[in-house]
């Protein structure tokens, strides 16, 4: 019987790379997103809202038509937002909160009755090394990534032991919404080759390396639960 895995954040950098490893390793892969993206290797899609609890409604009978229970989770799904808090606009930080903290509750709520039913069951987060450094402009994001940390620590421990649940804090990985901040710069090869120098490894992360990571800390890491597992290229040891 195959295995089973959900995917937010599908259509993303990271999240399209997450669902090619677990593609390639024998997973029958459901995905949710806004929009589906080009190429995306999943078997279902839903498209939607990560807080719409409707459509995690269908998730949900859909993984009881498959086989009835879900071997991991990995909840990618997120935004972004930059503004000093001086012009912080409230209505932006709630909705970072409803996507970055509210769609992961969501998703764990939906599915973890099918967790519970599957050996060494595993949810993975998507935190952030800026849960722990902090960023200036990005108060939201940085306050929503810490959160996860905690909300990763509490839900393991409601879930032990049928489900682990961990998170892994990427530092700076070559992704369009990455790209896209170094290409804003006065000097984008300039400003390139001083943010791969903050990288004890001298450059920033693949989407592939982050997505190895996910899948061992769900299918290998069997005696992890409760823990942040930061993959940053040597950042934070640096600075």
């Amino acid at each position: 019987m195959s295995r089973l895995v959900v995917v937010t954040g599908a259509s993303g950098g990271m999240g399209q790379h997450t669902c090619k490893v677990f593609k390639k390793n024998g997973f029958t892969v459901l995905g949710t997103d806004l929009h589906e993206g080009k190429n995306l290797e999943v078997d279902h899609f839903f498209p939607g809202e990560i807080t719409n609890e409707a459509m995690w409604q269908e998730i949900a009978k859909k993984i009881e038509s498959l086989n009835g229970h879900l071997d991991a989770l990995v909840n990618i799904a997120g935004r972004n937002y930059l503004a000093n808090i001086n012009e912080a606009d409230l209505d932006q930080w709630r909705n970072m909160m409803e996507v970055n903290i509210l769609g992961m509750v969501a998703a764990i709520k939906y599915t973890a009755p099918f967790l519970k039913k599957a050996p060494n069951a595993a949810i993975v987060n998507m935190s952030s090394i800026s849960g722990y450094i902090g960023s200036v402009g990005y108060a939201a994001y940085c306050t929503t990534k810490g959160a996860i940390d905690s909300l990763t620590k509490s839900l393991a421990l409601e879930l032990a032991p049928e489900v682990r649940v961990n998170a892994i804090a990427p530092g700076w990985i070559e992704t369009p919404f990455t790209v896209e901040g170094l290409e804003k710069s006065a000097d984008p090869v300039a400003y390139r080759k001083e943010v791969e120098a903050m990288h004890a490894l001298n450059r920033v992360g693949t989407p592939d390396e982050i997505a190895q990571s996910i899948f061992w800390l769900a299918t290998g890491a069997t005696f992890m639960t409760g823990s942040v597992v930061i993959v940053d290229g040597g950042y934070m040891i640096k600075n």
